[in-house]
């Protein structure tokens, strides 16, 4: 897809990140820490939604016990070769509205000292036309054929109830718009 990285060293696919939360669960173990994280994007849409593509790194938007969890994540990067911030929590500091809870979050890594989740196809869909970047198009057309939306009024009731004070960004109707015409097959 051309939305997703090139796999590469610097790049995680579905089962380096299985096995970089193997890492950590381990990690979390040695330290008799219990712990869950919520992933959303490019993460969110190999482990959550099966998409074959690569990321570069697992944004992570809610992180419990936050300062012990990163500092297993560093201990597994070194081990397995992962860049030293493979689990990116910059996503809970960035200037764009917080959304809503994720009510319907699926569950992609379960242990007895982890649990991740990953954003629902209605989250992600949000956030990916909230953001409006280039690469969310591949992602976009997924979600959108995922949840059989054909029409712009089921994206803005999805994106309002993620993010009910703002609008979707005129200049991401774009691309939604494209999304959709592929989507019909137009």
């Amino acid at each position: 897809m051309s939305g997703s990285p090139p796999p590469d060293s610097r790049t995680l696919e579905a089962p380096a990140l299985r096995r970089a939360f193997d890492g950590l669960s381990r990690q979390l173990a040695e330290h008799d820490i219990k712990a869950h994280i919520y992933v959303v994007g490019g993460a969110a849409m190999i482990l959550s939604h099966r998409c074959l593509r690569a990321t570069g790194d697992v944004d992570v938007l809610e992180v419990d016990r936050r300062d012990e969890v990163l500092q297993a994540a560093g201990e597994v990067a070194r081990e397995q070769g992962l860049p030293r911030d493979w689990l990116n929590d910059a996503m809970r500091t960035a200037p764009w509205p917080v959304p809503r809870p994720d009510t319907r979050p699926v569950v992609v890594y379960d242990s007895p000292h982890l649990s991740v989740t990953g954003a629902s196809a209605e989250q992600l869909l949000a956030m990916k036309v909230r953001a409006g970047r280039p690469g969310a198009r591949d992602d976009i057309q997924i979600l959108i054929r995922r949840l059989g939306i054909s029409t712009l009024q089921p994206v803005e009731a999805i994106h309002n109830a993620v993010f009910p004070r703002d609008h979707i960004p005129e200049t991401n109707m774009e691309v939604i718009m494209d999304c959709l015409d592929c989507a019909r097959g137009e």
